[in-house]
């Protein structure tokens, strides 16, 4: 991610369906027996998809990596339909951007709600099979605003909470500090870059897995 900013539109898949029956001289109305969206996401609605966003987040993103080469890595860097998120098949999506006090490091968040069958902890594997075989390698990430970096996949300066993997992307005037934290029905990408790099984007894991689980514990 760099320091341009663009909107992206919030999605959310929320659809009702009633059913009209018409019978020899009556009409009988039933409710249709298909499943929506709205049911199939639980125990986190697709609705509450935005909650899944820190307090932080400016409702808007920044200049984001659209393509990542080589495509088999591109989990890694990708932030447009970023691959960890969209390979489980969300019903809803959202993301947004902030940047730290001080205006050295530039933060995406991704987040996604998914079907009540939502296997986190294989996501997660999935997510950590795909860092630890692409590390050592060089990646090229073009952005938004059509500028390159060739990042190399390290492995980051510490490790995440349970729940979470993480990884570090490192080039000469741009570094990258990610993680992807899944639980229950959702899951949270965030990408931290700035010049420095070693952002504590372990801390960053340990709020979104706060968030996902008081979303999932509240009660109507």
């Amino acid at each position: 991610m760099s320091t341009a900013v663009r909107h992206r539109p919030i999605t959310a898949a929320v659809v009702t369906g009633v059913a009209v029956v018409v019978a020899t001289g009556c009409t009988q109305t039933v409710e249709d027996a298909t499943p929506t969206p709205a049911a199939l996401a639980a125990p986190i609605t697709a609705l509450q998809v935005v909650d899944l966003l820190s307090p932080k987040v400016l409702g808007e993103d920044g200049n984001l990596f659209v393509t990542a080469e080589p495509e088999s890595c591109s989990g890694l860097a990708r932030e447009v339909d970023p691959p960890f998120i969209d390979a489980h098949h969300p019903l809803a999506t959202d993301g947004g951007h902030w940047t730290t006090a001080d205006g050295a490091v530039y933060v995406e968040e991704m987040v996604a709600v998914y079907r009540f069958d939502f296997d986190p902890a294989a996501a997660l594997a999935d997510a950590r099979a795909a860092i630890e075989s692409c590390r050592g390698t060089q990646l090229t990430v073009t952005t938004m605003g059509e500028r390159t970096y060739l990042f190399d996949v390290l492995p980051p300066a510490g490790g995440g909470p349970q729940g979470s993997v993480v990884w570090s992307l490192r080039a000469v005037d741009w570094n990258c500090d990610n993680t992807f934290v899944a639980a229950h029905n959702a899951a949270i990408e965030i990408t931290a870059c700035g010049a420095a790099g070693g952002f504590d984007v372990a801390a960053l894991a340990e709020d979104a897995l706060r968030r996902i689980d008081a979303l999932a514990n509240t009660t109507a």
